[in-house]
């Protein structure tokens, strides 16, 4: 699905309430929990053996000998091209549930033509990321929310990726505390489900999805209104 209007001259105009976003996400995730669990299962073990295949080649010593950074930095960004366009395919999920589509798990390997342009974006945000860090800090905080919505945009939207990475930051700037406070708490709702021997997961990670890409991401960049 293409939007036309939507590029970096043309800002969406939006605004939600954080604690109405959550609770749409709880009741829109009752029938899909298993397909997202699935899907992030299959990511997660993916991302596991690349990890550890990259990590014969670049080792890094456990704790608490000193983390070979280099070595952990190279491995995170030759893992792109393997994980980016998968949980690019875990996002697509949320936004086709979104509108209404059907949503198959198999379409999360769908997005590997796009290996390219996801795997750059994601270096380039890595970097500048990185780089906001190791300045400030607070930089690094920003664009890490600031770029949220880069990599669907290229997926869904068919953008470059300068132009994807523009259009989530202007995008996201304009209620930045916001976008920052419901990821927070999608953050600590994991957390928790992670603690509570992982059972938690089993709505904390659907609702991640939906809540950001299923509704936050439709009401930004398809009019869609919660």
């Amino acid at each position: 699905m293409k939007n036309e209007n939507v590029d970096v001259k043309n800002i969406p105009e939006y605004d939600f309430d954080i604690i109405e976003m959550l609770k749409e996400g709880f009741r829109r995730i009752e029938s899909v929990k298993g397909i997202f669990l699935a899907a992030f299962i299959v990511y997660v073990v993916i991302s596991v053996i690349v990890q550890i295949i990259l990590g014969t080649f670049f080792p890094s010593p456990p704790p608490p000998a000193e983390p070979n950074y280099l070595n952990q930095m190279i491995v995170t960004i030759l893992s792109y091209p393997v994980l980016m366009p998968l949980i690019v395919g875990v996002i697509m999920l949320a936004i086709h549930y979104s509108r209404g589509e059907h949503i198959a798990f198999q379409s999360i390997f769908n997005y590997y033509h796009l290996t390219g342009r996801l795997s750059l974006a994601a270096l380039l945000i890595y970097i500048m990321t990185v780089i906001g860090f190791v300045l400030l800090i607070l930089p690094g905080i920003y664009l890490s929310i600031a770029y949220i919505f880069t990599l669907p945009l290229i997926a869904d939207k068919g953008m470059d990726v300068w132009e994807a990475m523009e259009l989530s930051r202007k995008t996201v700037t304009k209620h930045w505390f916001k976008v920052f406070g419901l990821f927070l708490l999608l953050s600590l709702i994991m957390t928790l489900g992670a603690l509570a021997l992982g059972i938690g997961l089993i709505w904390a990670v659907p609702l991640l999805f939906v809540t950001l890409y299923g509704l936050l991401y439709p009401l930004i960049f398809d009019g869609v209104e919660v």
